[in-house]
């Protein structure tokens, strides 16, 4: 079983200052970037496989996320 990769941008004007974490699988990964992205967005891979596009929108109580 292959790793995933979260890439997490910490702001959609600064796309190049990421972090990369890794996860075991999918759910793991929503819950990693859950707790490390307060906004901006992140990426989810597989190898060199963009598997989603993550944006964290809302308020500081009441967030949702836009996949792409």
């Amino acid at each position: 079983m292959s790793r995933l990769r979260i890439a997490i941008h910490g702001s959609p004007k600064r796309d190049d200052e990421a972090i990369a974490l890794e996860a075991l699988d999918i759910a793991t990964a929503l819950t990693i970037a859950d707790i490390n992205l307060g906004s901006g967005d992140a990426e989810i891979w597989e190898g060199d496989r963009r598997l989603a596009r993550l944006a964290k929108l809302g308020g500081e109580h009441a967030t949702f996320w836009r996949v792409g």
